[in-house]
């Protein structure tokens, strides 16, 4: 019995790979019209864990030899900025990222040239100032500046420049992963207007956008709503999680030596409510050598808690005390109204309407109805054993 790892190495995605035919077959529906001259936008959601990420790398990597695909994690430029995060941070990684990506379908003999260019081209989005440079032995070195203006054009225009400059490509597709996280630019609006700006006028440039988001986040409204910078104009697809018969046939075909009677894989599956994450780390806590019925999958879960939910886990570490102090007090409900987490919180209007929009940013609260809920149950299950096992919350 083998461990299957959470987060899949970019080289075995086949490997670990499973179903999500009907999913692969939409997205790439609207993504081949490019070869057509047709852009299509996509905003992709789904709930945590659920496959997001690991669905659009096969994509990027199943994608025709006539596309090029560009992958930015955009919590990763997140992580590099230690301070606000600026947008021309996102525009020059996106830029490296789509230099990868074109160096990659190259032959050898055009690989030389494209890197000179490269270089040539970042030096033309910069300012040069010699009065505020140095010297090195008595020769001037001029102090640079990114210029903002000069880089939103150059990146936005050039994937469109590169289709149309190489024979043997049809179109451009560009995925932004964790877009949520541009929430942390200065003004995440002006920059999805931008993106609407150019894009509106590329007829070979698709962007991908996706995220673990709550529906009723203000980042949706600010992309995609009636009043944001899409203004609906993106096509909208949910990856939903595995069907009971889903998550059946995948342990039939990739764990056959798991054994449950009916109702210990019933109770399997309400745990996990077939979120691939939540398989694959509960797959790895059990045996080959017993068969499951459901008081097993109980003693299995709540004993191996936290390797199961090592997800939220994380993720809780994460968040700061006015967003956990938001949380906790949400525990045990099934709704709860602005005006009784304002009761029973000590935090100023403007302090709680910051941290709940975070969270819905995040994925973990949902609004509805004039009521606030935690998206994922799983991550209430855990803090209330914490709470039964240590006396209190895991602050």
């Amino acid at each position: 019995m083998s461990i299957v790892p959470l987060h899949i190495p970019i080289n075995e995605i086949d490997k670990y790979f499973y179903n999500r035919k009907e999913d692969i077959k939409k997205i790439e529906y609207y993504l081949n019209s490019l070869e057509l001259g047709i852009s299509q936008s996509l905003l992709i959601k789904g709930v945590r864990g659920v496959g997001k990420t690991f669905l659009l790398q096969k994509i990027k990597q199943d994608s025709k030899e006539n596309f090029i695909v560009s992958y930015v994690d955009v919590s990763r430029i997140v992580g590099k900025d230690d301070t606000q995060l600026k947008a021309q941070s996102v525009l020059l990684e996106l830029l490296d990222e789509m230099n990868n990506s074109i160096y990659e379908k190259l032959n050898d003999n055009n690989k030389i040239t494209f890197l000179l260019k490269n270089l040539i081209d970042k030096l033309k989005l910069k300012d040069y100032s010699f009065s505020k440079g140095t010297h090195i032995s008595e020769i001037p070195i001029p102090a640079t500046d990114d210029n903002y203006k000069k880089i939103s054009k150059f990146v936005m225009e050039y994937p469109q420049k590169v289709v149309e400059s190489i024979d043997s490509i049809d179109g451009f597709i560009i995925i932004l992963d964790e877009f949520q996280m541009l929430k942390k630019l200065r003004k995440p609006e002006d920059f999805f207007w931008m993106l609407r700006s150019y894009s509106q006028f590329q007829s070979n440039v698709s962007y991908v956008m996706t995220g673990s988001i709550s529906q009723t986040s203000d980042m949706i409204e600010m992309l995609n709503g009636a009043t944001g910078a899409f203004g609906g104009r993106m096509i909208q697809i949910n990856i939903d999680p595995f069907t009971k018969q889903e998550t059946e046939s995948y342990f039939e075909e990739r764990f056959p030596e798991i054994e449950f009677t009916q109702e210990g894989f019933d109770r399997f599956y309400e745990y996990t409510k077939g979120i691939p994450m939540y398989i694959n780390s509960f797959y790895n806590a059990l045996s080959s050598h017993e068969t499951y019925d459901e008081n097993s999958i109980d003693y299995i879960f709540l004993n191996n808690m936290d390797q199961i939910l090592v997800m939220w886990i994380r993720i809780w570490g994460t968040l700061n005390n006015y967003e956990k102090n938001i949380i906790c007090t949400m525990l045990n409900q099934v709704h709860i109204t602005w005006s009784e987490l304002e009761k029973n919180l000590d935090m100023a209007p403007a302090t709680l309407n910051k941290y709940i929009k975070t969270l819905q940013d995040k994925g973990i609260i949902n609004y509805y109805d004039g009521k606030y809920s935690l998206e994922d149950l799983m991550l209430e299950t855990w803090l209330n054993h914490e709470k039964e096992r240590t006396g209190v919350y895991p602050y």
